[in-house]
C-alpha cells in the first residue's frame, strides 16, 4: 500500500495524539454547551489567531523532530505506526516484533513522549505569550467550531494575516 509522505504524517499525528494526550487543549470536551458565546472582543480574537499560528508552528516543528527520532531508532514511520496501532488494538504485549525492534520501538516511544511534553509546555507558553490563558484559548476554539459568526471573524483575521506577509 502506498502512502504519500503527507498522508503518513497525518496518520502519524493522529496515532500519536490518540496514544498520548497533548493536554487539555488537544482534547475535545465530552459535553459541549449548546451554543458557544459570541462575545469575544476583536483583541481577544487577534490574540487567538496569533496563538493558533504559534501553536501550529510548534506542532509542525515537533512533528518533524518526532519523525526524526523514530528514524534515529532505526524504525520506519510505517513500521512505527503499524506497531503503535497493534499495541493500541491488542495491547503492547501482542505487538509482533523482534526483540531488537521492540527495543527500538520502546526507545522511540520514550523519545516521542519527551518531545510531546516539551511541545505541550511550548504550546501553552505560546498561548500565554499572546495574552490568553489556556482556558480562554480552548473556549475560543470551541466557539470557532460551533459559532459561524466567530468562525467568520477568525477566518477574516487569518486572511488578513496572510495578506500581510
Amino acid at each position: 500500500m502506498y502512502f504519500s509522505k503527507k498522508s503518513l504524517k497525518g496518520l502519524f499525528t493522529f496515532l500519536l495524539i490518540s496514544l498520548f494526550s497533548l493536554g487539555s487543549f488537544a482534547q475535545i470536551p465530552m459535553q459541549a454547551p449548546a451554543a458557544a458565546p459570541a462575545d469575544y472582543s476583536d483583541a481577544e480574537l487577534r490574540q487567538f489567531t496569533g496563538a493558533v499560528q504559534k501553536v501550529l508552528t510548534i506542532q509542525e516543528d515537533n512533528q518533524g523532530k518526532m519523525m526524526a527520532s523514530i528514524e534515529e531508532n532505526e524504525l520506519s514511520i510505517d513500521r512505527f505506526n503499524e506497531m503503535l496501532m497493534q499495541g493500541q488494538q491488542q495491547g503492547m504485549d501482542a505487538i509482533e516484533a523482534s526483540e531488537e525492534e521492540m527495543m527500538a520501538f520502546n526507545s522511540a516511544i520514550n523519545d516521542v513522549q519527551q518531545l510531546q511534553q516539551q511541545m505541550q509546555m511550548d504550546m501553552m507558553q505560546a498561548i500565554t505569550d499572546e495574552g490568553l490563558d489556556v482556558e480562554k484559548y480552548e473556549a475560543i476554539m470551541q466557539a470557532y467550531e460551533q459559532n459561524p459568526e466567530i468562525q467568520a471573524k477568525i477566518d477574516a483575521l487569518f486572511e488578513e494575516l496572510g495578506n500581510q506577509r
